[in-house]
């Protein structure tokens, strides 16, 4: 076992956390951690259930050496080389566990219908985000928390600590269909953004999951993005918000409230307005730089409130439980849960199907 407790270490950094503050989460010594990390000593089993829940993993990821993912879902993401095999297996357990108990309940995910696409097509990208839009029911009101709204239609999206130069990816296999990963560290409009950008991958490019990269990959980075910024904010909104200050500058106190509004990021909004000819290119760059010499290259203000606490996956563990077709200790490891806490929200579960 000693050997295989090295894996504490790669789960830990994976995860963010200090020797420090991982010995506090499990109420042991940074000692401890170290030893336990350096192979000297092994964590009891009451104790790797713990780090596995402290690391959001399962168990046997400690105790057991994964097999290569790559030969069960294939993955996309804006930076592949930063996934390591510990994370690429770990995520692909996630979207394993998600697609079993969508079978186990009935409640097989949804995407919207392939277009695949060779090269960047501003115009298609554009009308597909509107098409998009009307499939998500929002027509042209903003769509508040794109998290919740994906998962409304049965979308899988999974919220996940990932290293901080990549904002999301998403993995696609014809068995286990979709799911959308987004880095659960970022600030919420780049949250929303990632995912609709990643939903752009898995319409445009559901063919070429799993394929080697190649010199047309920037391609289609720029599609997914276009795609995302016309699903957020449609040429007819933003050439409404802007129409005052076509080829002007456009007041910060402005993009804060369409920021708000729409829960989009300021450089998305100067994107969109160059993207639809209602900025220079000159102009979008001069705006960009001075929100960058503000703020810094990666943040901005206001700060968005976080997105709702995704629920489809939770729902549909306990409606599996309740059907008896998983057992309570397998739901408290995809739920990354107590056991007892698991017990208590069956409980809820129960009593709200009695009143139904």
């Amino acid at each position: 076992m000693v050997a295989e407790v090295m894996q504490i270490r790669t789960y830990r950094e994976q995860a963010k956390l200090s020797q420090e503050e991982l010995g506090a989460l499990l109420g042991v010594t940074r000692q401890t951690i170290a030893a336990w990390e350096k192979g000297d000593r092994a964590p009891s089993l009451e104790q790797f259930s713990k780090l596995a829940r402290a690391l959001n993993i399962p168990v046997d990821f400690l105790l057991d050496k994964t097999e290569d993912p790559g030969t069960s879902l294939l993955f996309r993401a804006d930076n592949p080389e930063s996934l390591g095999p510990e994370l690429r297996a770990l995520l692909a357990r996630k979207s394993q566990d998600y697609a079993s108990v969508e079978r186990m309940t009935g409640e097989l995910s949804a995407l919207p219908p392939s277009h695949n696409l060779e090269g960047y097509d501003p115009l298609l990208s554009e009308a597909m985000g509107r098409e998009i839009r009307d499939w998500l029911g929002v027509e042209q009101a903003p769509l508040g928390d794109v998290l919740s709204l994906l998962e409304e239609k049965g979308i899988k999206v999974i919220l996940h600590s990932l290293p901080s130069e990549v904002s999301g990816l998403s993995a696609y296999t014809e068995e286990l269909g979709g799911v959308i990963f987004v880095n659960a560290e970022h600030p919420t409009e780049r949250k929303y953004f990632t995912a609709l950008h990643e939903l752009g991958h898995l319409i445009f490019h559901r063919r070429e999951y799993g394929k080697p990269q190649s010199g047309k990959d920037r391609e289609k980075e720029n599609t997914a993005n276009h795609f995302a910024g016309a699903v957020l904010m449609p040429r007819n909104v933003i050439e409404k918000e802007l129409r005052s200050y076509r080829k002007q500058w456009i007041p910060e106190p402005l993009l804060q409230d369409l920021k708000l509004r729409y829960q989009i990021s300021m450089r998305t909004i100067l994107i969109r307005a160059h993207q639809v000819g209602m900025i220079l290119p000159s102009q979008k760059r001069q705006q960009y730089d001075a929100l960058d010499k503000k703020y810094g290259p990666t943040k901005e203000d206001p700060v968005l409130p976080p997105p709702k606490t995704l629920r489809r996956l939770e729902k549909l563990v306990y409606q599996a439980l309740l059907k008896e077709e998983i057992t309570t200790s397998r739901a408290a490891e995809i739920l990354n849960k107590p056991l007892v806490e698991v017990h208590r929200e069956l409980n809820y579960w129960l009593e709200e199907g009695d009143e139904s």
